[in-house]
């Protein structure tokens, strides 16, 4: 695991933000339903083939993160694609191996964030169903933030944290080691929405305290999930601008 770089603290009011409050568009509801798996959890060791590589990072400004998927470095257990229709940048990753419903881990991405401005931020992600009709169906991916100050679901007063840390409430679902099991369910387009809790959809939020780099983590979950871009904005920022803004710097380590 990449260690964070501490810097000079900063103070800043924590953001919280409700489910109804961070942005028009992420306060639309749609019919929201995730299956039960019942899969038994593997033993098998999980494989992260670009957690070692020292990988470049993307430069937070004014507040927000913007990060096209394809542009992670490494050799990839994730599929590299320009095929389905309107995605933005040069393609997008998708998930073509076996689900890994309760196995986190697997195929990790590593994506390395500069925080100039701390704060709480809302994690937002442009994803598709890539094969088939079913809104539950190939429409989720894991998600983690180990080294962030604080990692966790909001909804209407309600939050929720990953399993594994100790922290309670825990989501409805699958969860495990501090990782999330983010959804959607549009089909048949690109749409922006990340919740966590099944049946209960809960906003994603990160903490960072201080400046400095911090690492973001994507794993395989359910095949044909696909991947397109990513944002992090900060309290007093909207999806919108967050969609609109630049693409982060990229730094080369």
């Amino acid at each position: 695991m990449i260690n964070k770089i501490r810097r000079t603290s900063y103070i800043l009011p924590c953001f919280l933000a409700l489910l109804s409050s961070c942005s028009t568009e992420s306060a639309i509801e749609e019919p929201i339903e995730d299956r039960q798996e019942q899969e038994e959890e593997s033993t098998e060791d999980p494989t992260d083939p670009n957690t070692n590589l020292d990988t470049i990072s993307y430069l937070e400004s004014n507040g927000i993160i913007s990060v096209e998927f394809e542009t992670v470095e490494g050799d990839l257990e994730w599929e590299r694609g320009n095929t389905l229709d309107a995605f933005d940048g040069t393609g997008y990753l998708r998930w073509n191996k076996e689900d890994n419903f309760n196995t986190p881990g697997v195929g990790i991405l590593v994506y390395k964030l500069t925080i100039a401005t701390p704060g709480t931020y809302q994690f937002v992600w442009r994803s598709r169903i890539s094969e088939g009709d079913s809104q539950s169906e190939g429409n989720d991916s894991w998600l983690r933030f180990s080294d962030a100050s604080d990692f966790f679901g909001q909804r209407e007063g309600s939050t929720v944290f990953p399993k594994g840390l100790g922290k309670t409430p825990v989501p409805e679902g699958s969860s495990s080691d501090g990782w999330f099991k983010v959804y959607m369910n549009r089909v048949g387009e690109w749409f922006w929405r990340s919740n966590t809790s099944d049946n209960d959809p809960h906003n994603i939020f990160v903490t960072f305290d201080t400046p400095g780099i911090y690492t973001m983590e994507v794993s395989g979950r359910s095949q044909f999930h696909a991947l397109d871009r990513f944002v992090l904005f900060i309290e007093g920022k909207t999806l919108t601008e967050a969609q609109n803004a630049e693409r982060s710097t990229i730094v080369q380590p």
